[in-house]
């Protein structure tokens, strides 16, 4: 008798295969490919993108100083500064948000690649700094790790379309400022390769640093909207 009431009392649960002729649902798979809420990797992007911002700063004020007959000094050497510091902490950043995403040999070989290209680009902006690397190979291996950068940014953004944890907004901005960064460095290495002043080289130069200028000042605010997603996220807050 009591066996009968508590066999009464449990709810029944349906397996979508009680009536005859029906088949179970297919489970339904998430496969998450953004990173994970993480408020430490929240904190080093957040932080990525103030350095990069302000090393921006220092960029601009070195380009005012020097169009007004001015040095370098001291804001050209304080952006190499603190790039490197920035390359130094995307070293970290990269391979962290890239888990989820690089699923094939290939993917994980390229984030690796980045996150060595950052670190080898920080180490040539130090000895810039020092004196012992000349300015002409230390800018040839920051283009390259930009470069690079800027494929990855493209690449990661693309993934997280299919993620639907990761927020429009976030990979949207990404795949902007990587195409538009890449974009305009292509224009202005193509307006170099012809005589400087001409019409031709000024219609390649001045929209190529229109559009690669708004992708940089964009850049470090992809870090930052990325960071605080990731801090807001995570349950452990």
């Amino acid at each position: 008798m009591v066996d009968a009431m508590n066999t009464a009392e449990q709810p029944a649960v349906s397996t979508g295969a009680d009536a005859p002729g029906e088949q179970s649902p297919e489970p339904l798979v998430v496969v998450l490919l953004g990173p994970a809420p993480d408020r430490g990797t929240g904190n080093l992007s957040v932080a990525l993108g103030v350095i990069n911002l302000v090393a921006g700063g220092f960029l601009i004020v070195m380009f005012v100083s020097l169009a007004q007959g001015g040095s370098a000094a001291p804001w050209g050497p304080i952006n190499d500064a603190l790039a490197a510091a920035g390359n130094i902490l995307l070293t970290l950043v990269v391979p962290r948000i890239s888990r989820n995403a690089a699923r094939s040999a290939p993917a994980r070989g390229f984030v690796r690649t980045t996150a060595v290209a950052s670190l080898v680009s920080a180490v040539s902006g130090l000895l810039l700094v020092a004196g012992v690397l000349a300015f002409e190979p230390s800018t040839a291996i920051s283009m390259v790790a930009i470069v690079l950068q800027c494929a990855w940014m493209i690449w990661l953004s693309r993934t997280w379309v299919r993620d639907p944890q990761v927020p429009a907004s976030i990979w949207r901005l990404g795949l902007t400022t990587g195409l538009a960064l890449l974009a305009g460095m292509v224009l202005v290495g193509a307006s170099l390769l012809l005589p400087f002043g001409s019409t031709a080289a000024n219609l390649l130069l001045i929209p190529g640093v229109a559009c690669g200028g708004v992708a940089w000042l964009a850049w470090p605010l992809w870090y930052v909207l990325l960071g605080r997603h990731l801090r807001r996220a995570d349950p452990a807050r």
